[in-house]
């Protein structure tokens, strides 16, 4: 490690598990995996399908440690197509060599077409083509953001593009999943979560994860409802009627119940903010239905407007 001690490396880890309220058991784990990710000892190759790169600039805002400690310190990272100044046949060189030599963990971000190849090209060729053998190289992977955990706005209802999932992609392919993909979904997904994963993947390995979505327990396993600042409004039926009104947003089509995320206990922004906070819904941006039905709105006036698809049991969250 370049510039930080021992000492520096447990504050990181700890600062991590402390932002999303987590164990010190868990700050050592990550610290390790910082360690072990800076030491170059494992390394990351960062690759993107469709998507906006939303999650490379939510990599940005990372705090404690900061986007400059992060991207020159902590994180042996190989290649990235939005933050590595190396492009062209030169990037192209350095992906196939971090392939044929294995032992890195595979970021990707965003989703794969299949049915329309050239909505997106790698070297001049379809994606589809050149990414089995970068999934099937890494150690481990992990699916950064929604896109590419569950396909997210690339495929939403009747686009034509047939895109898929990193998880859908893999099962097509023939590509063993289990104990090996690790889903981080958000839209964006959020700079802790990611580190936090990559760093115990890194650390220990495959992590406890959600059996259906493979989404990491210690991050993804509360639902915004269940942490809701707003909670007491729902228990009281106090809803409000209009943005700005106080109460329970779920008459303005909050979704909180549906998204299984850590916003409410680490926020955005350097914990200045979240969707809640600023009196917005929640839109369950983490969710595996997010932006996938065309007639299903993010916002809607009134609940008699569309009527709620989700249980009481999807309420509760995840045990």
């Amino acid at each position: 490690m370049q510039n930080c001690n021992r000492r520096d490396v447990l504050r990181m880890g700890a600062s991590l598990a402390a932002g999303m309220g987590l164990s010190a058991w868990h700050g050592d784990i990550f610290a390790k995996g910082l360690d072990e990710i800076a030491a170059g000892r494992a390394k990351v190759l960062w690759l993107e399908g469709m998507s906006c790169s939303g999650c490379s600039v939510s990599l940005l805002n990372a705090e404690d440690p900061g986007p400059v400690e992060v991207l020159t310190e902590l994180i042996s990272l190989v290649y990235h197509p939005v933050l590595s100044a190396i492009q062209g046949a030169d990037a192209v060189e350095v992906i196939h060599k971090q392939v044929e030599g294995g032992d890195y963990l595979l970021a990707f971000e965003g989703a794969i077409p299949t049915t329309m190849p050239g909505a997106c090209l790698m070297e001049g060729k379809p994606l589809a083509e050149i990414l089995p053998a970068a999934l099937r190289g890494a150690k481990a992977v992990v699916a950064v953001g929604t896109c590419a955990s569950f396909g997210g706005i690339p495929a939403a209802e009747g686009n034509l593009t047939g895109a898929v999932s990193v998880r859908q992609f893999m099962e097509q392919q023939g590509l063993p999943v289990e104990g090996r993909l690790v889903n981080c979904p958000g839209c964006p997904t959020h700079p802790q979560s990611l580190l936090g994963t990559v760093a115990y993947v890194a650390a220990k390995g495959y992590p406890p994860v959600d059996p259906t979505l493979l989404t990491p327990n210690m991050f993804y396993a509360h639902s915004v409802h269940d942490e809701c600042p707003r909670f007491h409004y729902w228990e009281k039926r106090v809803f409000a009627e209009k943005f700005g009104d106080e109460g329970c947003l779920f008459k303005l089509g909050c979704l909180g119940p549906l998204s299984h995320t850590n916003c409410p206990r680490s926020q955005w922004n350097s914990g200045a903010n979240w969707c809640i906070r600023a009196g917005a819904p929640c839109t369950a941006c983490t969710s595996e239905n997010f932006a996938r039905k065309r007639d299903f709105p993010f916002y809607r006036k009134c609940e008699t407007y569309y009527t709620a698809s989700y249980t009481e049991a999807d309420r509760q969250g995840v045990s």
